[in-house]
Order: structure tokens, then sequence, then C-alpha cells
């Protein structure tokens, strides 16, 4: 199978100087020998789950939300360099775009359905466990739907050695029902020589609350994409993402929400380490749509850059079509102060360790939140033995 996909284009085209309004994927001759979701070890009491469902038969739940936005658009001016039009047949818009989908379907990969069901509040979390071998080629897309009042916790982790190579695609879409929670953690630490690549797309509805936290660590080039539709009144988003970028690792990256009900909040931070001879561009969106007065949005990147040689491109952007907003955004990139290096070595702290600690601050704050005892003793282990 050969992948010639346009991925992570943003809503908006703007000034192409930093070559951010969009990414390319191109790799050929891969072989895929997992086409499915790995069962989870225990199926947690309130989830129920349906393997193997045709992928549009699966995301009929989206459509009145698809067809509302789609409704609520018509006759609006659009943003000059609109590209939204080009997601406009995807059940729900996710980061990556509608490549990610049409790939899917070519591949005929089925997905994996977990539903909860009204009034359900699971306490145990969802772990679903990829453990990978080298040379696997692994494709797999996933849809959880929360009922009313629901509320469930996810856990996602690819793993493989360290010295190995292959592909992983994943595709995950979420549809929060009026006031559930999803918490959805999402752990990465593939080998060093592994295309990877991670879509999500979903819609909260009215008083929903969902919250991503993601940890990306291994892998050489990887792609991931993040798209919420706060659609009901008083939804919230929290999006905490944390990664460390090495060797010759790519990055490439875009986070949009968009704002459709009234007094929705999102909330968005970015914390990592670029190292070595490593790459990252980074695309985040807050998108504010007619109709959702009210509506506040914040966005915050922090990267730590320890070497000359890395690249690191960031554009965040605003998109406002309703005047009742509050969209704030900031980035702090640089490398460590000399202030912190002065204080370190004053208590006999070389720059080398001053800078494990940093790497270390940075993903621990994180990795602590993991609520799977294994996936959390092995990022732990890893944190601890870094550099």
């Amino acid at each position: 199978m050969d992948l010639n996909m346009k991925v992570n284009v943003i809503p908006a085209l703007t000034y192409n100087r930093l070559q951010l309004n969009g990414s390319s994927i191109n790799e050929n001759g891969i072989d895929i020998n997992l086409n499915s979701t790995p069962a989870p070890e225990k199926l947690p009491e309130g989830v129920e789950v349906q393997k193997g469902v045709d992928g549009k038969t699966a995301e009929v739940i989206f459509e009145k939300y698809r067809q509302a936005a789609l409704k609520a658009d018509e006759g609006l001016s659009k943003p000059n360099g609109d590209m939204s039009y080009r997601n406009d047949a995807q059940a729900t818009r996710t980061g990556m775009g509608i490549d990610v989908d049409e790939l899917l379907e070519r591949a005929n990969i089925k997905a994996d359905v977990y539903n909860v069901k009204d009034n359900t509040k699971v306490s145990e979390p969802l772990v679903i466990h990829y453990e990978l071998s080298d040379g696997d080629g692994s494709l797999s897309r996933q849809i959880i739907h929360l009922g009313k009042e629901s509320e469930l916790t996810v856990v996602m982790f690819y793993e493989s050695e360290e010295d190995t190579k292959g592909f992983q695609g994943v595709s995950t879409k979420i549809l929060a029902e009026n006031g559930s929670k999803l918490k959805l953690f999402k752990v990465q630490k593939l080998g060093n020589k592994y295309i990877h690549f991670d879509d999500f797309g979903g819609v909260a509805d009215d008083d929903a609350e969902v919250e991503i936290v993601q940890i990306e660590l291994g892998a050489l080039k990887n792609w991931n994409g993040v798209h919420i539709t706060l659609f009901g009144k008083n939804s919230n988003f929290l999006d905490n993402t944390g990664y460390l970028c090495r060797g010759e690792q790519q990055y490439d990256m875009n986070y949009i929400a968009e704002h459709r009900g009234k007094k929705t909040n999102s909330e968005m931070y970015f914390r990592g380490v670029l190292e070595d001879n490593s790459q990252k561009a980074f695309r985040d969106t807050l998108d504010f749509k007619s109709g959702c007065a009210g509506a506040k949005g914040n966005e915050q990147e922090d990267t730590l850059l320890l070497s000359p040689e890395v690249i690191n491109r960031s554009m965040p952007m605003i998109l406002c079509q309703e005047e009742d907003v509050d969209g704030t955004h900031g980035a702090t990139i640089g490398q460590l102060s000399e202030d912190i290096l002065f204080y370190m070595n004053s208590r006999g702290i070389d720059e080398e360790a001053a800078k494990r600690l940093m790497v270390r601050a940075r993903l621990e704050s994180l990795v602590r939140r993991i609520p799977d005892g294994a996936t959390a003793g092995k990022m732990q282990y890893f944190v601890q033995n870094l550099l």
C-alpha cells in the first residue's frame, strides 16, 4: 500500500513562508498485517462494544450534527483562503482531515464502537493496548459514544521495542452527548523507525466535557490531528499535550477547537522538548463560529529547544464570526534561561543534568495523570531513564 495524503490542512490558508498550511504523507510499500483495534484485556462494566462495524454505518450518529453545522454556515462569509469545505463530507471533522477517512475506506478498515448508555458512570478505565513488533503495519479506527450524563475514561497506549520499524495509523472519533464526561489518554512510545499518525475528531453536546491528554515520545515520523466541535451550549474541551522530539524525529501537529454553542470553552496546553536534529510543525486554531456568543478559547505553547540544529515552526490562529467571544493564545519558545542555569549550577547541577531535569519535569506532570497502572509504570520508568 502507498500513502499519498494531504493532511493537517488548516481551516483558512495563511502566508506560506513557514509552510504550515498543511502537510503531506508520502510513504510507499507499506504492508498492513493488523487491521483492527486490539481487544481490551478487560471490558469495564457499563461499556458495550461492537466490533467490525462498517465505518460509514457506525458514523451515522454524527449526521444530525453535521447537517446542523452545514445549515448554520449557509450564506455566511468565509475567511480569506477558506479550506473548511475540504472536509465537508466527513461525518465529523478530524484534525488530520478527510484523506484519513478515505484511506480507511479504501483499505476496508472496520470500526470498533464503544457505547456507554445514558446515566452510566464507568468506574474503571477502558484500556486499549497496541503492542507492536518490528515490521508490523497497523491501521485501525474506533468510535466512542457516550450517552447523556455518562462518564468514561479511556487509555490508548501504542508501544514497540525501541529499535524497531513499522507503520501505525489510528482514527478515533467521539460523541459526547448532553452532560457526559470523557477523559481520553493517548500515549505513544513506538520504535525509533516507526511511521505513525493519530487522527481525532469529535462532537460535544450541551454541558458535555471532553478532556484529552496526549504524550508523544517515539516513532521517527509523526502526524497528529485533533478537531473538537463544541456544538452544545456550555460544552467544554481541555487538551494537555506533551512531547519529546529528538534524534531525527519529525512531529507534525494540527489542533482545532471549533466553537458553535453558546458559552463554550476550550483550553489547550502544549509542552514539549526539541533536541538534536529534530523537527516540529505545530498548528493551532480557535474557530469561533456564528452563534457561539460568550465562548472562550485559550491556547498556550511552551517549547524548550536544547540544540541549535532543531527546526521549530509554530502557527497559532484565531478565526472569528461572532462578536461576543474571548480568544487568547501565547507561545514561549527558547532555550534554558541563563537564570535557571545559574541557579542550578550554584547548587552543583551542571548544564546536562539541568536539561534532564527540565525534560523530566515536563513529561512527568502528564505521566502521573495516567489512570492505568501498567501504562503509567512503563512511562515513568522511561522518563526516569531519559538521556
